[in-house]
């Protein structure tokens, strides 16, 4: 974390096998996240940063171009992100409500399931 919070540009050029914690991290340290398009990243609903920051695999002028501006420009590209942020602060409300949306469906599916029993053993 001392090293985000020291930072402006966080790359990371991962597989994203799901929705990243150090992308999340980083935005929530202020830096800049650049991502490639590979796994979770190519989808906007796990990692919903602007698609000028998710760059194509080994389009090395682009990224040097896009770095470039990024620290030139710092504060306007950090506030890029300001959306990043603030639906990542959201995320442990969200996770709780799917939580007890999935504990409220318990007792349903508990009772789906003994009918289900009681019916395949009377035939």
């Amino acid at each position: 974390t001392n090293l985000l919070l020291r930072s402006k540009v966080f790359i990371d050029f991962g597989p994203h096998p799901g929705m990243d914690r150090m992308p999340r991290e980083a935005a929530l340290c202020g830096c800049i996240v650049i991502t490639n398009r590979c796994g979770s990243a190519k989808f906007h609903t796990d990692v919903p940063i602007p698609n000028d920051y998710k760059m194509r695999e080994a389009d090395v002028d682009d990224i040097h171009k896009l770095l470039i501006l990024c620290v030139h420009k710092f504060e306007e590209k950090c506030r890029d992100f300001d959306s990043y942020r603030e639906w990542i602060s959201k995320q442990e409300t969200v996770m709780h409500g799917c939580v007890k949306k999935m504990i409220d469906r318990i007792p349903a599916e508990t009772s789906k399931l003994k009918k289900m029993r009681l019916t395949s053993q009377e035939t």
